[in-house]
């Protein structure tokens, strides 16, 4: 499948950091119950011992979060989004997943895009989703292990960013006028054309301006919501 880029947005009106302190017990629990049970049916253990060392210890992740280590705290919102609530019954609704689940490197030529605008906000916001944003200092994202890392924006800032594409590349249609080769625009044409029900692929498409019009659609959908956008970012 490859390493991909996931969006997911939250089903509360509150930020992520909230979100995990007012989850943290059952989160603590459900971790080293997981833990306790690998080691009993397969002999091998669950999850990262630094962090699993911490649970063992403490109960109150919102007081101690200041004092924490950075890399623990990346290590524990990892494991919260992409272990907890991807597989435990009460995390499951914590976060609602949406939009195109593509792989990383549909999103590099875009990246690349980005860049070239020497826009210092737009690149910020378009890395905090593609490469990951620490929730310790919104510096880069950096656990233990980085299986995948998290990145998040808020509504504020995700409006920015939509703001930002629109102003320097445009809308959907507009990029592809402007960034899609001939043979690209034909390919979809064709495949439109063959569809049934609507529903068309395109094997090995990917125009420059993909990633970008990924991330405008995911943003075009949260808008009415104004909740946070959070992005979970496989690694190779």
């Amino acid at each position: 499948m490859g390493a991909r880029i996931s969006y997911y947005k939250n089903n509360f009106k509150k930020g992520l950091k909230d979100i995990i302190f007012e989850n943290f017990s059952a989160f603590r629990q459900w971790y080293l119950n997981t833990d306790k049970s690998s080691m009993e049916e397969f002999d091998e253990p669950f999850g990262n011992e630094i962090l699993k060392t911490y649970l063992n210890q403490n109960t109150d992740f919102k007081s101690d979060f200041h004092k924490l280590d950075k890399k623990l705290i990346d290590e524990l919102i990892s494991d919260f989004i992409g272990d907890y609530c991807d597989s435990a019954d009460d995390g499951k609704e914590i976060f609602e997943f949406f939009g195109s689940t593509m792989n990383k490197w549909r999103y590099n030529r875009s990246s690349e895009m980005v860049l070239k605008t020497n826009d210092e906000d737009f690149i910020r916001l378009w890395n905090f989703i593609i490469i990951g944003r620490s929730l310790s200092d919104n510096g880069d994202f950096n656990s233990f292990t980085n299986h995948h890392k998290i990145g998040f924006l808020t509504f504020a800032e995700h409006r920015v960013l939509k703001a930002k594409i629109e102003t320097h590349f445009g809308n959907i249609e507009q990029m592809k006028q402007k960034y899609w080769t001939y043979d690209e625009r034909l390919a979809e044409q064709i495949a439109i054309a063959n569809s049934k029900n609507g529903g068309y692929s395109l094997t090995g498409h990917n125009p420059k301006s993909s990633g970008l019009e990924y991330v405008l659609e995911v943003l075009n959908e949260i808008e009415a919501d104004e909740n946070e956008l959070i992005t979970a970012i496989d690694q190779d």
